[in-house]
C-alpha cells in the first residue's frame, strides 16, 4: 500500500540509513481520541494532509512509502476538519479519519518512494511548538 508519513529530520536520516524504527505507543492511553498504536500513515494526498496535521506532527519530510499491507493496522483517529473548522470559534470541528499503523519499520519492509522537505516551512511542528511552550515557561 502507498502510503504518507510527515517525520522529523532525525527520523527520517534514522530510516535513510537503515535502521529499524519503532514506536509502541499507544494513542489514545494519552487522552487522544484514537485506536491507533505506534507509527501512523496516511493515503490522502500530503498537501491536503497536512491541514489537519500541521501543528501535532513535525514536518521536516514529507515520505511516501510502499508497506506490504499484511503491515498496516486499519485505524481512525479524530482530527480537525479544515474544511469545516472556523479557528476563531470556541469550540473546533472535528472528523473522524482513517490511517494505517504500524509499530516498527525499516527500509527493508518499507520502500522509500519519495522523500520531500517542501512542507518543512508550512508551519512549526510539533517539536517547534512544544520548545516555543516550554521556553515561555522559563
Amino acid at each position: 500500500m502507498r502510503v504518507h508519513r510527515f517525520m522529523s529530520d532525525n527520523k527520517y536520516q534514522r530510516l535513510k540509513a537503515g535502521k529499524r524504527l519503532k514506536n509502541s505507543t499507544v494513542h489514545a492511553a494519552n487522552g487522544n481520541h484514537s485506536e491507533s498504536v505506534g507509527f501512523c500513515f496516511f493515503t490522502e494526498e500530503p498537501e491536503e494532509a497536512i491541514h489537519w496535521l500541521s501543528g501535532i506532527v513535525s514536518v521536516d519530510w514529507c515520505v511516501t512509502l510502499d508497506i506490504p499491507d499484511r503491515l498496516l493496522t486499519k485505524s481512525k483517529a479524530l482530527y480537525r476538519d479544515p474544511e469545516r473548522d472556523n479557528w476563531l470559534c470556541q469550540e473546533p470541528v472535528a472528523i473522524w479519519r482513517t490511517e494505517w499503523c504500524l509499530q516498527a519499520y525499516s527500509t527493508k519492509t518499507a520502500k522509500i518512494i519519495k522523500a520531500t522537505d517542501d512542507f518543512a516551512t508550512y508551519g512549526a511542528g510539533i517539536g517547534e511548538l512544544l520548545a516555543m511552550f516550554f521556553q515561555s515557561l522559563v
